[in-house]
């Protein structure tokens, strides 16, 4: 999707982005790239308070004007990677800038792990979010996949067509709901699991030798000589086909052999 202005037309995706959102009078949301507050009005009659970022001051503007009717909304102009998340926020929901889509999902997705009940509903570009929630074995299952389902379940709600939209994008979107699981993120794992995956069409073993700047030991022979202590069947395993859970054990065993550091 380019940087043209686009806006959600369709009652059927605005339902179901409502739907799936279980807005409860309690909730405090956070909306982000509100637009003109088409989907702000939808949310504002169920919830305690709703916060909006838009970017663009001529919309935040406009917004202002078509939702004067509700006093529960807070408006906040700016860009969201600059601006602190109010900390009564339990649920975002969002037609997502598609341009910042992965920065501002890390973003979401460490701020909500940290609030017991929280979740997201969030749009995306369709390819993107079909690397959210690609398995082991595809071409979609990436370093997006990894950090998404490694700190979030993901679940689809539905496709978006572009004609839903005006004016008429390239792309088709889909809804998901981002749900966190409130662990420790363990950065060290990440960083391991985003150096391997640059080579993750290869087996592990090949992998891990071809990442060996970025380890602890970058001496072929002796990196060569740790590796004889793990699994040799699990070496000789596609980088791509490895769950989350393999690759967990996998930097568990090369945090043991000193390969890797926490």
């Amino acid at each position: 999707m380019n940087n043209t202005k686009v806006f959600l037309k369709d009652e059927r995706a605005f339902n179901g982005i409502i739907e799936a959102s279980e807005l409860k009078k309690e909730d405090i949301v956070l909306e982000i790239g509100s637009g003109d507050g088409r989907l702000t009005k939808r949310i504002a009659p169920y919830v305690k308070k709703i916060y909006v970022i838009e970017k663009d001051p001529n919309l935040l503007d406009a917004s202002k004007v078509f939702l004067s009717e509700f006093t529960n909304v807070v408006f906040m102009g700016g860009d969201v990677l600059e601006i602190d998340f109010p900390d009564d926020i339990n649920k975002i929901v969002a037609n997502l800038p598609y341009a910042i889509s992965s920065p501002v999902t890390t973003k979401i997705v460490f701020f909500l792990n940290k609030k017991h009940g929280s979740f997201a509903v969030l749009m995306y570009q369709k390819e993107f979010a079909e690397r959210m929630l690609a398995f082991p074995g595809i071409r979609d299952y990436s370093m997006l996949t990894i950090f998404c389902q490694y700190t979030s379940n993901v679940k689809k709600i539905m496709n978006v067509s572009k004609n839903s939209f005006r004016p008429r994008p390239s792309v088709d979107s889909m809804v998901v709901r981002l749900e966190p699981k409130h662990i420790h993120i363990d950065m060290g794992f990440l960083s391991f699991t985003k150096l391997i995956f640059q080579h993750k069409k290869k087996n592990l073993y090949s992998a891990v030798m071809d990442s060996r700047r970025g380890l602890n030991i970058k001496a072929k022979e002796q990196l060569r000589n740790k590796l004889q202590e793990l699994d040799q069947g699990l070496l000789k395993e596609k980088v791509f086909f490895m769950s989350i859970d393999e690759l967990e054990h996998i930097y568990r065993e090369m945090v043991r052999l000193t390969i890797w550091s926490k």
